[in-house]
């Protein structure tokens, strides 16, 4: 029994070894800088870290279509409440609770188009910069989500950038 036992903690610290070191790999792959700033960009630098980045952001579109959007009327906040609800009027509360769900995808795709505007012109004005500081532009993108949050949607996201996305 006792070699049985010491041969499947060995199997099993063996894999967890190995997705341990995996998972280090891609948060290094995904975060770190593959390169000094003084060599020249390649063709794909900082494209794989553009791609997670896109990736969350639809994670955050759907988490605030099907999440926030739809139970935003059972905050305690009014204003929250008025800003993700306004230009959604409506007798039946279960298309408010869609336009308010739609509204939240405006606001997590209008952060990711800002992100990769600023970022864009950013890397045309000092070409290694699209792989520098990829922990900052998260968090830079988390922060631009929550700023969205408070923004109301009658001014910006449903008359203007409903026409632009």
């Amino acid at each position: 029994m006792g070699i049985i036992s010491g041969t499947l903690s060995a199997i099993i610290s063996g894999v967890t070894f190995c997705f341990c070191s995996a998972s280090a790999s891609l948060c290094s792959a995904w975060c770190g800088n593959d390169k000094p700033s003084t060599s020249p960009p390649s063709a794909k630098s900082g494209r794989m870290r553009s791609v997670v980045l896109l990736g969350f952001s639809i994670i955050v579109a759907l988490s605030f279509q099907y999440g926030l959007g739809p139970n935003v009327s059972q905050l305690q906040w009014s204003y929250f409440i008025d800003a993700w609800t306004q230009s959604c009027e409506n007798d039946n509360p279960e298309l408010v609770k869609v336009c308010s769900g739609n509204a939240g995808v405006y606001r997590a795709s209008s952060a990711a188009f800002f992100f990769f505007v600023i970022f864009g012109l950013a890397a045309l004005c000092k070409p290694t910069a699209n792989r520098d500081a990829w922990p900052a532009k998260y968090a830079l993108y988390c922060l631009l989500c929550a700023g969205t949050c408070f923004i109301p949607n009658d001014p910006i996201f449903m008359p203007i950038y409903l026409w632009v996305a």
